[in-house]
């Protein structure tokens, strides 16, 4: 037992030398407030809240809050935060100071039942919403450890610096950059009570970075994006994903009633959405490493990167599957004099996009576009295996390996 307490202390963010000093609160009960409630445990200044395995369920009846800005951890043991009857737009917990925290071991339960087919009356809070003041410095880190999150009709999990939370602005944010690291993270059936509800949402609009690291983790049904991440000033985006499922994303807008004049009509269309979704609207640059993943169904593409200024794209792709997705398994493009350094390695493109192709890659100005790929394969996709793009004064260049594309749309690229 000791070790594991360890264990779960060093996980948190403590060093053993920490440990003696660190203040521990035991939830014992399950109750909405009072003694012994979490509740309560978080209004207390503990850096450790510890929920006891005797507790199963603990139902709350209005939005749990910590407004601290010191690091903290909850430990659970498997419980259930049951959020059934709080009011339908409230968050289930919200943190509130931008403070450094670790969740593991918990499932957080909303009280969307149904989807609401009317996107001009959104509905639905977040499960977990993490502000992030603008007065922020240095890092806001966020781990997630053995949690779910589903039935919320907004996103699963928001980190936000933006003054106001849902109309962000470019240069209106902390100077803070934000890490969000997630281990066997399931997301499932959020976003389904408004457009633009995803799974996990980070918004970061002043001059910090974005981090993102998922391994073992799941992203389904959501009704949004499975995981998008939008820098909108100087900063850069770096996301790791291992062993990670995005499956079936992005279709709100079908389930729509009518979407005309409504956020979800893009140009008569539904708008739908991605398994996975960068932005990046600054001067920094976009690094992706994806390893024995799998971008299956979504409703729009599987991957979709997008750098607008003066920065870079950079991909490294292996051992994963894009399958059935509504538009390109994999799309990447670069506005501005950046550049695009792909590398794919033993990956599999099936059954992807109505009109386009399994990948798409374009550089649209004076930066290079270099794609490598290595024993991988595009089967049965719609139109084109590949299109690669180089549209401004940069060179392009394609070296495939022992790979399977039938078909290729190349605009000023040279094949090596």
């Amino acid at each position: 037992m000791k070790n594991l307490i360890t264990s779960a202390f060093i996980l948190a963010g403590f060093t053993l030398s920490s440990i003696a000093s660190a203040q521990t609160t035991i939830v014992s009960n399950g109750n909405n407030s009072g003694s012994g409630s979490l509740r309560a445990a978080l209004s207390s200044g503990s850096d450790i809240i510890s929920i006891n395995n005797n507790v199963t369920t603990i139902r709350i009846t209005d939005t749990l809050e910590y407004n601290d800005s010191n690091t903290f951890s909850i430990i659970g043991s498997g419980q259930t935060i049951d959020a059934s009857n709080i009011s339908e737009n409230d968050d289930i917990l919200s943190i509130n100071e931008g403070a450094n925290f670790n969740i593991s071991n918990i499932n957080f339960i909303g009280n969307l039942d149904e989807v609401n087919d009317d996107p001009s009356d959104p509905t639905g809070g977040t499960g977990i919403f993490v502000n992030v003041p603008n007065d922020r410095t240095g890092t806001v880190s966020v781990t997630l450890d053995n949690v779910s999150v589903t039935r919320v009709g907004s996103h699963g999990v928001h980190i936000s610096d933006c003054e106001v939370r849902d109309a962000c602005v470019s240069g209106e944010g902390s100077t803070a950059s934000i890490v969000v690291d997630v281990n066997n993270l399931l997301i499932n059936r959020v976003g389904l009570g408004l457009q633009d509800g995803d799974g996990v949402r980070v918004d970061e609009r002043g001059a910090g970075s974005i981090t993102f690291n998922a391994n073992n983790s799941t992203f389904i049904n959501v009704g949004a994006d499975g995981v998008e991440l939008d820098e909108g000033d100087n900063g850069n985006i770096v996301a790791t994903i291992d062993n990670s499922l995005f499956d079936s994303n992005g279709e709100y807008c079908n389930f729509a009633s009518d979407i005309d004049d409504t956020p979800c009509d893009n140009d008569g269309d539904p708008d739908l959405d991605d398994g996975f979704d960068i932005d990046e609207a600054g001067t920094g640059s976009i690094s992706v490493t994806i390893t024995n993943s799998k971008f299956t169904n979504n409703f729009d593409e599987g991957l979709d990167f997008d750098e607008a200024d003066t920065g870079n794209i950079t991909m490294n792709i292996s051992n994963s599957l894009f399958s059935n997705n509504e538009d390109q398994g994999i799309r990447a493009s670069e506005e501005n004099t950046g550049s695009v350094n792909a590398l794919f390695t033993n990956i599999t493109l099936v059954d992807n996009n109505q009109d386009d192709e399994a990948i798409r890659i374009e550089e649209e100005n004076r930066g290079n576009l270099i794609i490598e790929i290595n024993d991988s394969n595009a089967i049965n996709n719609d139109d084109e295996g590949l299109r690669i793009e180089e549209d401004g004064s940069g060179r392009g260049t394609l070296e495939i390996n022992n790979s399977n594309f039938t078909e290729f749309d190349l605009d000023n690229i040279d094949r090596i």
